[in-house]
């Protein structure tokens, strides 16, 4: 069976990708500060800004692919600290990218929505990054760098992702959730617009992606573009809450500790063609609830 390397799967995409590309690939799964078990997947605490340990796990491994889901994701964390942030997000990715090179199997590197600037949605895969914040700026560089490295490496640019929650990880879905039932009233802004995807939905088009050798850069966005507000709704309509607790509201009247672009709706029309088929935000939303 081939052997599948996933990068970061205590997180929540790698976590899901890990789980359902399982039955395929031989996978092992590496994490650093958050130790996880799934039956079907080998896991390795790896720190990927120590290169000789990185090195001795790919020795051990000998990876037929890679999926490089880890990263430090948090804006406001890149913000403050982007040295450190740089060092994962784009030094780490392009040490990876270049082994896979070396060794001529695919590398897909997860992306943003976020290397763009919002004032030109929606994007295409050859609309040209301008990000406003620096895990923006760290995905972009990395892009750049991967690609010159390895012109035969996949970007897949993501957008904001949901679904069910991972035994190490959640998404916003369950932190809205947690404040409805504590009481609070939700205010999410009407003027931030996304692709949203369920993550399940995602990593159907990853495998789509390694099964057809897909190369350079690929949108896998969702197929509607909604603001935050829009979305709480469709929360509300799923889950059975009042539709109260979501209020409507500015991005722009509101600081933030880093600047967010307001539309980064993506055009995936390219996976589109190819079989990527992520459901509309109410049916995915649905099944989540389903299944709570």
């Amino acid at each position: 069976m081939r052997s599948l390397l996933i990068t970061g799967v205590s997180g929540f995409l790698g976590w899901h990708a890990c789980r359902l590309l399982a039955p395929e690939w031989q996978v092992h799964g590496t994490y650093h500060q958050h130790p996880i078990a799934l039956d079907q997947a080998v896991m390795y605490s790896l720190d990927l800004t120590d290169d000789d340990a990185v090195q001795a796990s790919w020795d051990a491994i000998k990876p037929s692919a890679v999926l490089h889901t880890a990263a430090i994701s948090k804006v406001n964390q890149c913000q403050q600290d982007p040295e450190g942030s740089f060092l994962v997000n784009v030094t780490g990715a392009v040490k990876l990218a270049e082994r896979c090179a070396a060794a001529g199997i695919p590398f897909l590197f997860m992306s943003t929505d976020l290397v763009f600037e919002g004032t030109q949605a929606p994007y295409t895969e050859t609309d040209r990054p301008n990000p406003v914040n620096h895990y923006g700026q760290q995905k972009a560089i990395a892009e750049a760098q991967i690609l010159a490295a390895y012109p035969q490496g996949t970007i897949c640019r993501l957008p904001l992702m949901y679904g069910a929650a991972t035994p190490t990880a959640r998404c916003f879905v369950q932190g809205f959730l947690q404040a409805i039932a504590a009481g609070q009233t939700l205010t999410l802004f009407t003027d931030e617009i996304r692709t949203p995807a369920e993550v399940t939905d995602v990593v159907q088009g990853l495998r789509l992606v390694l099964d057809q050798g897909i190369t350079g850069i690929i949108h896998l966005g969702g197929p509607q573009r909604l603001n935050r507000y829009e979305f709480g709704l469709m929360m509300a309509q799923a889950f059975k809450l009042p539709a109260a607790a979501f209020q409507p509201g500015l991005q722009s009247s509101v600081p933030l500790s880093a600047p967010r672009p307001q539309d980064v709706s993506l055009n995936s029309q390219r996976a589109f063609s190819l079989g990527y088929a992520p459901r509309p935000a109410a049916a995915a939303l649905g099944a989540i609830a389903a299944e709570r």
